[in-house]
């Protein structure tokens, strides 16, 4: 009878156990019959993640909560214990004289400033989690909550008086050792307690946390369990202040101050925008570096998504605090740095900041002019002709308008395109081969392909251009190539008729046949849809002065394992091509630019154990040993198409690796770029050294002794000619072994990358 019972009740094979144990627990718990659909699953066994619903709250002199706790399989979790439960509880007040409704928790304390901390002095409010709580275990995944405060006499440290008719929201949070804190959810509950209504109330929804983890992946704040928005905005209110700081810690301002962070006007005048946090911790945000335009509201506050409906109020209810934020060197109380004066309250925002008002609308003061402009503007290629091997490429193109029925513009007569300053620029690009970009035989070392001055062309009767290349494609490359179309056009921003401003349009690539019978692409790793998630679109991914914007494959065009930055770097004092050059920052004489080693080497800075200092146009110094990646790092897919990270990497016998050393040196500098000797190292490329292909993408982060030890204990090197690559015992890349899928050490499972 046990048997067949817990047979019946499994959802696979490996439930028997648990359905089994279930059953002997009810039968010996009670002698009176039960019906098979009363018997409940519980857990048994490794829990790695767990779900909290909520189902209903009761506020008064005594407040419960009701709500389910399962496990990764859907069933029900019994034995959480009261000390691993976060709870907090907060009611929305509504707003008045232009004051947005703000969310008041029912919990908080005081904070006394530590001794030698900071520059505080008096004691401050914060909110927190309910203390001295009851917990009843129900013995099938639910329980009831009974908090240990009397929300009904809230009197200090400040006085929070209960109103049932008033939206109100509790939230639970779980943190423990034992317990897969990070993988539970925050669990939020938001009702009107006098009707239990939990729609058609007053809410104040204006940002969705998926907003949030789009860049930051997995938000999960104070130690890993604070991981919601919505349950961030109960403890996070107005009038709660850090005290050794004095900063607020209030959602809005906070949140506003840390992404603008490097660009605060405070910041730039030389104040370190600091919270201090538990035991005194330091949380210095002043380095932190919106990856896009920090105009772009909408990124966060999108009135557009479902599950922002409040979001428009970001725009319709300017306040001193959200705007003073960002702008911080306004004065409100005085006026000063504010055309509109002094401002005591929010009452009379609304009157200049409107739509026809005297500063206009919110949204329209935070357009990105340069986003706005680029959607005038379309770069296409229309056909590739003389492509075989000995030939010059012939191109037919156009830019044209998509806004007005894809009018083509007159490269020759629009000021867009006419301007001599260096504000326009309009290039087309020939690379090859798509297999392995090397661009060798260009003529433009190391591993540059052609470039053409687009602006030449001539002019057809369609609106369209023609331009040939002024080299041919070597006889000696097989496969296919590559067309790309970069640059900008001149805008005029501010309707003045100087046309100065640069326009980030979206560069346009296509392939042709050399040898090949159809153009083959190269092959697809990251998705550039993945990289605006955090550097948005016709902004942040707007690269080398707004040339080369929004395609990742129109930046490996340049950035292939050919590659590296010698053209760019200082004279070298010795001349002599050793791997040493004094005159450079980081002492060497090039650093690898192919775009897997760059890419990962700029988004691990922080875990990396050495800066990685890239030369660029003027011998400018990028060193980006400062940028903190906002997501987990270790999250592959955060920017790679599905299972391009993994090993074995395609046509793993036959990539290039990335080069480290041409065998040649700067010898002096030139208008175009440094001089480079000796030539005939520069220009033969087999005898490149090189680091082997997996072991230049995985050494971008794991940069240590200890990891590249590794690596060439498995067959790996960092110091290598191409034709010694895989070709021996020695020198055979074997990450497969163990990093492939399903091995001991799989990509996914030792980065924990979350399955699609």
């Amino acid at each position: 009878m046990l048997h067949d019972l817990g047979t019946a009740f499994c959802r696979d094979a490996s439930h028997a156990l648990r359905a089994l144990a279930t059953v002997l627990i009810l039968l010996t718990a009670s002698t009176t019959a039960v019906a098979a659909d009363d018997i409940i699953i519980i857990n048994y066994g490794p829990v790695t993640a767990l779900t909290i619903t909520i189902s209903g709250a009761s506020l008064g002199s005594t407040s419960t909560v009701d709500f389910k706790v399962v496990d990764q399989d859907g069933s029900g979790f019994v034995g959480l214990p009261v000390s691993a439960l976060q709870v907090t509880l907060a009611q929305l007040q509504p707003g008045h004289d232009g004051n947005p409704a703000e969310w008041q928790s029912y919990i908080n304390t005081t904070e006394t400033p530590a001794a030698g901390v900071g520059t505080g002095t008096q004691t401050t409010v914060q909110s927190r989690t309910d203390q001295n709580g009851k917990l009843v275990d129900h013995g099938d995944g639910t329980y009831t909550y009974t908090f240990g405060t009397n929300i009904s006499a809230v009197t200090t440290p400040i006085a929070v008086p209960f109103v049932p008719t008033l939206t109100h929201r509790v939230a639970i949070a779980l943190s423990s050792d034992t317990l897969p804190e990070e993988h539970t959810n925050n669990a939020t509950y938001t009702w009107q307690p006098s009707s239990g209504a939990t729609t058609g109330i007053l809410t104040r929804d204006i940002v969705d946390i998926a907003s949030c983890n789009s860049c930051h992946s997995h938000l999960a704040e104070h130690g890993g369990p604070r991981q919601d928005t919505k349950l961030c905005v109960t403890c996070h209110n107005p009038g709660t202040t850090d005290a050794e700081s004095t900063n607020t810690v209030d959602l809005e301002v906070m949140i506003h101050k840390i992404h603008r962070g490097s660009g605060l006007p405070s910041v730039q005048d030389g104040t370190r925008y600091i919270i201090y946090g538990r035991n005194e911790s330091v949380n210095d945000f002043s380095n932190v570096v919106f990856p896009q335009d920090v105009r772009n509201c909408t990124k966060c506050h999108d009135p557009s998504n479902p599950a922002t409906p409040d979001a428009h109020l970001v725009f319709d209810q300017p306040t001193i605090r959200a705007c003073g934020a960002c702008h911080d060197d306004v004065n409100f109380a005085t006026g000063a740095g504010h055309a509109g004066g002094a401002q005591a309250d929010n009452s009379m925002c609304t009157v200049c900041h409107r739509a026809g008002g005297y500063a206009g609308a919110v949204a329209d003061s935070h357009v990105i002019p340069g986003q706005v402009a680029a959607k005038a503007f379309q770069y296409n290629i229309l056909s590739v002709t003389n492509t075989a091997p000995g030939l010059f490429p012939t191109i037919v193109f156009s830019v044209t308008n998509p806004q007005n029925n894809n009018q083509p513009y007159d490269l020759k007569m629009d000021p867009a395109f006419t301007t001599t300053d260096g504000s326009t620029t309009l290039r087309i690009d020939i690379g090859w081969d798509t297999s392995n970009i090397n661009n060798d035989g260009t003529g433009s070392y190391p591993g540059q392909p052609i470039s053409l001055n687009a602006l030449t062309a001539t002019r057809l009767g369609d609106g369209s251009y023609t331009i040939t290349s002024t080299k041919p494609i070597p006889t000696t490359v097989v496969g296919s190539g590559t067309i790309a179309i970069e640059g900008h056009p001149a805008g005029d921003y501010n309707g003045d008729g100087h046309y100065t401003d640069r326009i980030p349009v979206t560069s346009a690539q296509t392939f042709f046949a050399i040898t090949d019978a159809t153009p083959q692409p190269r092959r697809v790793v990251v998705d550039v849809a993945n990289c605006q998630n955090c550097h948005g679109h016709n902004d942040g991914l707007s690269l080398h002065g707004g040339n080369r914007t929004d395609n990742v494959n129109v930046c490996m065009i340049c950035h292939n394992p050919n590659a590296t930055d010698i053209n760019r770097r200082p004279i070298d004092p010795d001349s002599t091509p050793n791997g040493v050059n004094t005159a450079a920052v980081d002492m060497l004489e090039q650093r690898p630019i192919n775009f897997n080693t760059l890419i990962h080497s700029i988004h691990g800075a922080d875990f990396r154990t050495s800066d990685f200092v890239v030369y660029g146009f003027g011998s400018s110094v990028n060193n980006f040993a400062d940028v903190g990646y906002p997501g987990i790092l270790s999250n592959c897919t955060q920017c790679h198409t599905s299972g391009t990270y993994r090993v074995p990497l395609p046509m793993q016998l036959g990539l290039l690796g990335t080069t480290v050393d041409t065998h040649a040196t700067v010898v002096s500098n030139g208008q175009g770029g440094s001089m480079v000797a000796p030539m005939s190292a520069l220009t033969n490329s087999s005898l490149y050294s090189r680091i082997t292909p997996t072991a230049a993408a995985c050494s971008g982060c794991h940069d240590d002794v200890y990891g590249k030890a590794h690596m060439e204990q498995m067959g790996a090197s960092f110091y290598i000619i191409q034709g010694l690559i895989n070709t021996s015992s020695d020198n055979f890349e074997s990450c497969p072994v163990c990093h492939s899928p399903g091995r001991l050490a799989d990509i996914d499972v030792v980065h924990n990358v979350p399955q699609q």
